[in-house]
């Protein structure tokens, strides 16, 4: 197969591409879930395809294939070649940086390769899972939903620079969602983790840190008070700083948005954007974290990329063309979801740094206020720089002390005046926020964290 990428990277060339790089992606995935006691969904599926882009005239083009042999490659860079040139006369003015080819393999390293392990034993772990749980919500159990997912990837890259990347990825996640009612409402709490592991990630999370945990969390949210409505200072728990990071900075610090127009930070490198206490950094090369990765798929390393240091906006997330336009190097941040998608600009492993602080002090500088626990979902709108967090949990902040606990609260802001109203950063820090990121139609592999945060004022959703 790598000889049939060669000669496809030549034939682009013969045909006057200025660059031109062609990608096959495999994929193997088992899913299993079960719902309220029963075995509910089976999934097994195996795909393959190829994808080929060209750069010709300053235009893009590019074409996919699944399931292609010799012939319906070749038709595919066919396909490629006469997009760019159809696209030329629009003037896209499209380059990419120039960059020596890497060579090189890379082999997943797992204790447990989820492929040798039997439905039954994925089933039954489950199951364990929800059992777990129902036995901790008893009659309160309005809803159980408990999921097993395995992934393997395997992503060739080879392109008109040199490149010719082979690597592969493992990745294991189970996740939980237990609803319980009082009757009259209901409440849930959710769990998740997920690893670039095989079947060990299972065999090392007890039910206890995990399904039970949801389950003790729907059941005490039973008793918690709708959130007061107003503007409140507000202490993130981790699980809501890493909202924040992804959401309010991680994506206006990608370079396309910055190109287009469309992020809050265009023009602004060099210039203090944060608080002092501030320093947010992207970084794939973390050992193990659901975003990691080897090489982006333009075959470039990946990188620990330094977004802002010390409240001061260092740098942005580049693919080759970005790179290029804005006369910096690549750090391998374009991704595809798969073959028949175009590389785009993607965050891996997203966080805040860590500082000094304790929780203690945090607390002691309010005296009515909102800790944000259990956060769940966010939203940004780049070109308008504000963004929403909801946390499923919270805690009153009274004289200091920790009160009576919220649900469902949601915070929104201005993204740049929040992260100057950063006061304090805990010395405490989590990553434990797998999920798929959406954009531009394409989801990826994305981790998030941070300590603990406090913020000096929010608006806070809630009930008058």
């Amino acid at each position: 197969m790598k000889d049939l990428l060669r000669t496809i990277c030549d034939k682009a060339r013969a045909r006057g591409a200025a660059f031109a790089d062609v990608r096959v992606f495999e994929s193997e995935n088992t899913g299993i879930s079960r719902q309220d006691g029963r075995a509910d969904k089976l999934l097994s599926n195996i795909f393959k395809g190829l994808g080929v882009r060209v750069l010709k005239d300053h235009a893009w083009g590019f074409a996919s294939v699944s399931d292609f042999d010799t012939d319906s490659a070749f038709a595919a860079l066919d396909a490629a070649v006469s997009m760019a040139q159809a696209s030329s006369a629009r003037s896209e003015d499209a380059v990419v940086d120039e960059t020596q080819g890497i060579e090189h393999d890379v082999k997943a390293q797992v204790e447990i390769d989820p492929r040798s392990v039997s439905f039954e034993r994925k089933m039954a772990a489950i199951e364990g899972y929800e059992q777990a749980a129902m036995s901790i919500a008893g009659a309160r159990l309005a809803n159980s939903v408990v999921g097993y997912s395995d992934r393997i990837e395997t992503e060739t890259i080879c392109n008109t620079q040199g490149a010719l990347i082979c690597q592969e990825s493992i990745r294991t996640l189970v996740q939980a969602m237990i609803v319980a009612s009082d009757g009259k409402i209901l409440q849930k709490g959710s769990a998740r983790v997920g690893e670039q592991v095989g079947f060990e990630l299972i065999e090392r999370t007890s039910a206890e840190q995990f399904s039970a945990l949801a389950a003790r969390t729907a059941i005490s949210l039973l008793s918690a008070s709708p959130p007061p409505a107003g503007k409140f200072p507000v202490i993130f728990h981790p699980s809501v700083t890493e909202l924040l990071t992804h959401e309010a900075i991680g994506h206006n610090a990608e370079a396309d948005h910055i190109l287009s127009g469309t992020s809050i930070v265009d023009g602004k490198l060099g210039q203090k954007i944060a608080s002092e206490l501030v320093t947010i950094i992207d970084d794939s090369t973390i050992p193990g974290k659901w975003g990691t990765f080897a090489y982006d798929s333009e075959g470039t390393p990946g990188a620990r990329r330094l977004i802002i240091e010390n409240g001061v906006l260092k740098g942005y997330m580049h693919s080759l063309e970005t790179a290029a336009k804005m006369g910096v190097a690549p750090n391998g941040s374009a991704r595809a979801q798969d073959y028949s998608k175009r590389p785009i600009i993607r965050m891996s492993n997203t966080f805040i740094q860590p500082g000094t602080s304790t929780f203690e002090d945090m607390l002691s500088g309010i005296d009515l206020g909102v800790y944000l626990k259990g956060g769940e979902y966010g939203y940004v709108f780049c070109e308008r720089g504000q963004y929403t967090c909801h946390a499923g949990e919270a805690v009153m902040i009274r004289n200091g002390e920790l009160a009576e606990p919220l649900r469902d609260v949601s915070v929104a802001g201005m993204t740049l005046e929040t992260l100057m109203n950063i006061d304090a950063v805990s010395a405490d820090f989590e990553m434990n926020k797998p999920g798929m990121c959406g954009k531009n139609g394409q989801g990826m592999y994305v981790d998030n964290g941070g300590p603990h945060i406090r913020v000096k004022e929010l608006v806070v959703g809630g009930q008058s």
